[in-house]
């Protein structure tokens, strides 16, 4: 019987909740918005990791197709010849070459390869056109391809000396479809060719190389053994992916998904609030005629259960159509080839079924504050004041965050457990979430010393804490998931800071086997093609610098800076060149006298440079910006080389530019480089590139796309956040708003009430926010430990100091200044 009469009342509570969706359009509307949202980012998310992740073998596939094993090296014969019998093997030849395309000559990667092969299936993924088969044909990715203009059934010039091939097929490497690459078939080698042997074993066969056949030992006459060989292995087992890498990506996925679902309950629960605020008087008609606090509850929860269903199947359609018709994009993005036939059908019910839950979650909180309000109080359409204890809620807040930090400090660190430090840091930050009471009551207590407009909107919010509570929480979570992932994306790698720059930034480097076959003219065409100050010959003498001491840590690796050892022979343009600024007169009047320019202190002893060989000369510090590991340490005149005895030689051209070089003039001056060696002797095989000077300055604003997108987001979110927000609690003030008219107040005080209540949610939710995103990042940071903190200023300023001004201001002018008279009951 009581079965029945359950699910009797969810029928009549779904069948009003149906049609009070109907009438309040507008609210139904923005519910669904905010409930379908995270369905539709994760319905995207779900399908485009599904086709191109399909399982941790599809990932080793990309590397070595279906082979078990790859060995390289000058001892792989020895070793494939302990194979057991039955085993299949597929030569596989990667390098770089160059590439001639409308007169432009370019370095690229290359692949001498069977495509066809069963053993090199999942390799490359054919786009259009087939392999090539011949010496005469040749495949391009789809990368090199736009970058040359080459199609199908165009010539090609490839190889050193370049060779004219045609253009059979668009053929992409799937370990990296971004690659410009050239296919060529197994039996045509470029240059700088290193070849690879797959390897298939025969089924149920074990077998691993041999590395005492990796080796050819000797004895000498003096009776030491000297033994030789090199051997490079890469299992497939090894290629799947790590448990640490697929803990990390389900950690990044526990850390979106919590953190959106968590924002979008919030909201929602403040919009169910407001909605149930307004049907208070039918909730209290439906109590009077003997509906018992469950049935009026399930009234509430059904309006959860209806929206939360149609924004789970309007988000996962809208989203598997997104999909759809964006695939090409969606596999640039994920750089790998797509599985269009994988459906993960499992999953899209999950996400849909996330709608809902979130639905009855946000719906639960106003589904019991409806069920325990006062009859008469109802009916009487007087507003209910929240009653909740401050301190209970501070309590909880605490205790949560204690116990998020408690388990997030346990699993941290490299050997610890991600998810456990993920999780941990999401109850942070749903203890701080839970302390938003406290702050939105005592900003109250302070309502009196303010301004009338921001007095009434604080003091509404005070009387509403809770629904205050839940949206700046939104924002607080917006904020905080951002803003974890900036600072964990911002992290510098370790090893990448042990990694000098080998020239000052937008410098051209031409090393002296290209150097060498630089004509005249050719020189000319390639100063011409770069913003040129200076093309200085670098000329270096035979004896490096003797060093008076170590020199410092390099910037925060640990690790001494590696400093070079080498003296130049010349004038004021190469100190101009190293140091960036023009030579002060002491520097060139050392030069003069016979002295010597050192471009860093720990080479200076008792003001001289010393030489490996002895020699000894008075030295003048100028000092250069950073550790350059290709620009000489040192500089002395030639009349100095001379009298010293020094024997010199040429190293190659330094290029000194006014700015960084665009890619397109680096592009053509490494064309005319590689021009002069391919052209001016036929015995060169492997042409050297110019190099470019680049370094990214330790700690600067070289912001990458992912910083300001997440800052992005993360401002799109708060600014919509705030918008609902200030929307809800200005549907809440109508009443208010409408005294204020009634006894004269002015059209613009509206305004200055929602951007007053703008300021507080926003204000309150980015500083918690701030707070909150620290521990996430903390967290990941320390999973790892090639990692050091770096604080992204740009977008950290845009997320907590722009868009909460922004909101402000969007909340000022989107508002309508007009205040409407309404009838007040009681």
């Amino acid at each position: 019987m009581k079965l029945a009469e359950t699910a009797g009342s969810w029928r009549v509570a779904i069948r009003v909740a149906r049609r009070s969706a109907a009438r309040s359009k507008a609210r139904t509307l923005l519910i669904v918005l905010m409930l379908a949202l995270p369905v539709y980012a994760g319905t995207v998310l779900a399908l485009s990791y599904a086709s191109t992740y399909t399982s941790a073998d599809t990932e080793a596939s990309w590397r070595l197709g279906q082979a078990d094993w790859e060995i390289s090296g000058e001892s792989a014969p020895a070793v494939l010849e302990t194979l057991p019998p039955g085993s299949r093997t597929a030569r596989v030849t990667y390098g770089r070459t160059v590439v001639r395309a409308e007169g432009a000559y370019s370095q690229r990667d290359y692949a001498a390869v069977d495509v066809d092969d069963e053993l090199t299936s999942g390799i490359f993924a054919v786009r259009a056109g087939r392999a090539p088969r011949g010496p005469d044909e040749a495949a391009v990715s789809a990368a090199l391809a736009e970058a040359t203009g080459v199609t199908v059934g165009g010539r090609l010039a490839v190889g050193v000396p370049p060779r004219e091939r045609t253009v059979v097929g668009i053929v992409d490497p799937a370990r990296e479809l971004s690659i410009p690459l050239v296919v060529t078939a197994a039996d045509q080698p470029l240059s700088g060719s290193a070849a690879h042997t797959l390897v298939k074993l025969p089924p149920g066969e074990g077998w691993s190389p041999d590395m005492s056949a990796a080796r050819t030992c000797e004895v000498r006459p003096d009776g030491r053994e000297v033994c030789v060989g090199s051997l490079s292995t890469t299992y497939r087992g090894d290629l799947r992916p790590s448990a640490a890498e697929l803990a990390t990506r389900t950690a990044a996925f526990v850390l979106v998904v919590g953190f959106a679902g968590l924002q979008v309950a919030l909201l929602a629960g403040a919009a169910f609030a407001v909605g149930a605020r307004r049907q208070r008087r039918e909730l209290a008609m439906i109590a009077a005629v003997g509906a018992s606090r469950a049935q009026v509850a399930r009234m509430v929860l059904a309006n959860g259960l209806v929206l939360g269903v149609l924004a789970g199947g309007c988000g996962v359609a809208l989203g598997a159509l997104t999909y759809q018709l964006n695939k090409d994009t969606v596999e640039r993005l994920a750089n790998h080839p797509l599985d269009h036939g994988a459906a993960p059908v499992g999953w899209l019910a999950a996400i849909a079924l996330f709608a809902v839950v979130v639905g009855l979650l946000a719906a639960a909180g106003p589904a019991r504050g409806a069920a325990r309000q006062g009859l008469r109080t109802a009916l009487s359409g007087r507003e209910p004041v929240t009653a909740a204890s401050n301190l209970r809620w501070l309590v909880a807040g605490l205790l949560i965050a204690a116990g998020g930090a408690v388990a997030a400090v346990v699993a941290a660190g490299p050997t610890g457990s991600i998810v456990t430090v993920t999780a941990g840091a999401m109850a942070i930050l749903l203890g701080v979430a839970a302390a938003t009471p406290v702050l939105v009551a005592g900003a109250g207590r302070l309502a009196r010393r303010l301004p009338l407009a921001v007095r009434l909107a604080v003091r509404h919010a005070a009387r509403h804490r809770l629904r205050t509570a839940a949206s700046a929480a939104a924002v607080c979570t917006a904020v905080a998931g951002s803003m974890a992932l900036m600072l964990y994306n911002a992290a510098e790698d370790v090893d990448h800071l042990m990694l000098q720059p080998d020239a000052r930034p937008g410098q051209v480097l031409v090393p002296a086997a290209a150097a060498d076959h630089l004509t005249p003219p050719r020189r000319q065409a390639l100063e011409a093609a770069l913003p040129t100050r200076a093309g200085i010959p670098l000329v270096l003498a035979d004896q490096m610098v003797r060093p008076g001491s170590e020199p410092p840590v390099y910037g925060n690796s640990g690790v001494p800076a590696w400093v070079p050892e080498r003296v130049a022979v010349g004038g004021a343009d190469l100190i101009r060149a190293v140091t960036g600024a023009e030579a002060p007169p002491a520097a060139l009047a050392a030069l003069r006298d016979g002295g010597a320019v050192a471009f860093y202190p720990h080479l200076i002893v008792d003001g001289q440079l010393r030489t490996a060989g002895g020699h000894a000369v008075p030295a003048v510090l100028v000092p250069a910006p950073d550790w350059y590991t290709e620009l000489p340490a040192a500089v002395v005149a030639e009349e100095t080389a001379a009298r010293l005895g020094l024997t010199t030689s040429p190293a190659g051209l330094l290029v000194d530019t006014t700015r960084p070089a665009t890619p397109a003039e680096y592009a053509a001056a490494n064309s005319v480089v590689l021009a002069a060696q391919v052209e001016a002797s036929p015995t060169v095989t492997d042409p050297a590139p110019a190099l470019l000077g680049t370094k990214r300055e330790a700690g600067g604003r070289d912001y990458g796309a992912m910083f300001l997108v997440l800052a992005a987001v993360s401002a799109a979110v708060t600014l919509a956040a705030s918008a609902v927000a200030v929307g809800l609690a200005t549907a809440e003030m109508r009443g208010d708003l409408s005294t204020l008219a009634a006894v004269g107040a002015g059209p613009r005080l509206r305004r200055r009430i929602a951007a007053a209540q703008a300021g507080l949610i926003v204000g309150i939710g980015a500083a918690l926010g701030v707070v909150g995103g620290i521990a996430p990042a903390a967290g990941m940071v320390a999973f790892r430990d090639n990692l050091a903190w770096r604080i992204p200023w740009l977008p950290l300023a845009i997320t907590v100091v722009l868009a909460p001004v922004a909101a402000v201001l969007f909340a000022a002018v989107l508002t309508r200044p007009r205040l409407v008279l309404v009838r007040r009951l009681g």
